[in-house]
């Protein structure tokens, strides 16, 4: 075993220093290295796939577990060493599945698709950004038919996001939640709307900076094992439980946007701080899913950062930093930030609508992939989906579908995951309620340390250990359910809107 986990190791340190230059592309890169850094990353990235997928890895594996069948070799294993080669086999077949030469195509086109989107962006032109789109689809469904799929291409690249995840049960899911959401939507829209112009002014983006930093460490961001700096689109890197690195982005009109982000990819980095050091390297060092680390963003980002608890304690804070708040009472400040209205920005999007971004982006990359939509025509589906979704049409692309990052680096499958962290996130927090006394009086206080310490120990802690919904069984006993994040939605906005 000790073997094994050195080569695991070797590989990770290799993918470790990949991601360094991953995030150094996205922040502080200057944009002429675009071209060099590409040839870098794809070098990086083959050399990573080659010691993944060669004979030494193979042979160590082999004393273990049959590579073919997946029955056990060595009957000494315990229970935490038998699900390890299980998933070592598994990632192994999905990296013997794609060829050298693949690998570093993609690699090259991520990086010089990254790029494009950003320029794209900026400009707010989707043709300069369709060629390197198109060609990214083609190396995408390319990758699921070297993966191999029972139903649908879309199906194998879901499943390297949210494992044993399925185009037919995303969209089971999704089906019970949309049609609760519009019902919520409707009832919210016939109410007494909410004033909130106090947050219609600039906000010193210098103090946004301050009081988030301040209120990543306040719920149990480690910054000495930590960073924030600035990039297009707020992400989290963990390069290893004691080095991980966020973004955020700030606007002087937009308060709530900058402040969010940072709890929500701190969020992030707490999971990636509480994965188990000695397992790095390792499938058991690594998060859950994709879903189970975004139910840990957006449970403190949601649940806990748009609470009133939260701004009983945060609010006293927030005044010392913008002095033109000091007349505005919590009860007020709590429905102001609360406010449902549509919005053309997913990551500003408020909890009732933010799903509803999610199924719109299902809806277009599951068509994407199973069918055959012309590049061209994305726009005009985006555009479609927003009037049928939310009654609203961007007025050009950057507002529209090149507001994410995600298919630029190949994220085609990740979206869901981001509505499932919903899903997972609530069930958690539902548990935890029963489970950590008087927790809310806690969190009115700022005493946010037995929440963190709670979700290490029930969520970060067994890394991959369990597939994210066996997870979610073994935290409340229950099986997957859309159920405790819409009584949660349903709960809060009935009172905040007086329904």
């Amino acid at each position: 075993m000790k073997q094994l986990k050195n080569i695991l190791l070797d590989i990770k340190k290799l993918e470790s220093a990949a991601s360094v230059l991953h995030w150094d592309q996205e922040t502080y890169m200057p944009e002429g290295g675009g071209d060099f850094r590409a040839e870098v990353l794809a070098y990086l990235s083959l050399m990573g796939h080659q010691m993944a997928t060669g004979q030494k890895l193979k042979d160590e594996l082999s004393r273990h577990i049959d590579y073919n069948s997946g029955d056990l070799v060595n009957i000494t294993l315990s229970n935490e060493e038998k699900r390890l080669v299980e998933l070592v086999r598994k990632d192994l077949k999905k990296q013997v599945a794609l060829p050298d030469d693949f690998v570093e195509k993609m690699s090259k086109h991520t990086s010089a698709t990254q790029q494009a989107w950003i320029k794209a962006r900026k400009e707010k032109d989707f043709s300069a950004y369709a060629p390197f789109l198109e060609k990214m689809i083609k190396l995408k469904k390319q990758e699921a038919e070297y993966y191999g799929y029972e139903d649908k291409p879309y199906d194998a690249l879901l499943d390297g996001f949210e494992p044993g995840m399925t185009t037919k049960r995303v969209a089971a899911l999704f089906g019970g939640l949309k049609e609760r959401l519009v019902k919520l939507v409707e009832e919210i829209n016939s109410a007494k709307q909410i004033d909130d112009a106090v947050l219609q002014q600039s906000f010193n983006t210098n103090e946004q900076w301050k009081f988030g930093m301040k209120i990543a460490e306040a719920i149990g961001l480690n910054m000495k094992s930590a960073r924030q700096d600035v990039s297009a689109h707020p992400f989290t890197i963990g390069l290893h439980p004691e080095d991980v690195r966020i973004t955020t982005r700030l606007n002087d009109k937009m308060l709530l946007s900058g402040l969010f982000s940072t709890i929500h990819e701190s969020g992030h980095a707490i999971y990636e701080q509480g994965l188990p050091k000695e397992q790095y390297g390792t499938p058991l060092g690594e998060a859950a899913s994709f879903g189970i680390h975004e139910s840990q963003s957006r449970l403190w980002e949601n649940v806990i950062g748009r609470s009133k608890e939260f701004w009983t304690y945060a609010l006293p804070l927030l005044k010392e930093h913008y002095p033109q708040l000091k007349d505005v009472n919590v009860a007020d400040w709590y429905r102001m930030i609360n406010v449902v209205r549509p919005s053309m920005i997913r990551v500003e999007s408020d909890e009732v609508y933010y799903s509803l971004h999610i199924m719109l982006r299902f809806d277009v990359e599951s068509a994407i992939i199973n069918g055959d939509v012309n590049v061209n025509d994305i726009p005009a589906l985006w555009n479609e989906k927003m009037k049928e979704y939310f009654g609203i049409t961007p007025k050009d692309d950057a507002e529209g579908v090149l507001q994410d990052v995600h298919w630029s680096f190949g994220g085609f499958g990740y979206f869901p995951s981001y509505a499932m962290g919903n899903l997972y996130g609530a069930q958690i927090m539902e548990q935890a309620e029963k489970e950590i006394p008087e927790l809310w009086k806690k969190v009115s206080k700022g005493e946010f340390l037995p929440l963190k310490n709670w979700l290490n120990e029930k969520v970060h802690t067994h890394g991959r250990f369990y597939d994210p919904e066996d997870l979610i069984k073994v935290i409340s006993g229950e099986p997957l359910s859309a159920d405790p994040f819409m009584k949660y939605l349903e709960k809060k906005y009935k009172e905040i809107y007086k329904l």
